[in-house]
């Protein structure tokens, strides 16, 4: 069901024409995202993204292909968003804060009856 240049879908018509997509597009995010909660954020965003500019598809591929391509985008988005979102301190994994290993500035002495 091809659309032409710069026609509008009313809302009905557009759920009819997307809507057998979202299970499949869950399983998209969550394979890229691994979390149930923000797969299902993301495919709402990319239903709203897709409503937002379904005036502009050209029908030069399928919707399938195209709901991919902005539930793609969009999840790739929120994993740089993630990646650059700053830990509070001592939230570190185990290797990011010296304290949290034990150490305790003793590092160097050798454990109690090393010598032995």
């Amino acid at each position: 069901m091809a659309q032409q240049a710069g026609a509008t879908l009313d809302s009905a018509a557009f759920a009819t024409l997307t809507e057998p997509f979202r299970r499949e597009l869950l399983a998209h995010c969550y394979r890229m995202l691994g979390s149930v909660d923000e797969a299902e954020d993301l495919v709402q965003e990319t239903y709203l993204r897709a409503w937002r500019s379904h005036g502009g598809f050209e029908g030069r591929s399928s919707v399938r292909t195209w709901l991919y391509q902005i539930a793609t985008n969009a999840c790739l988005t929120a994993v740089q968003r993630r990646a650059r979102r700053p830990l509070p301190s001592g939230l570190a994994g185990p290797g990011g804060d010296r304290r949290s290993r034990g150490h305790g500035g003793l590092a160097g002495k050798p454990a109690a009856g090393a010598d032995r």
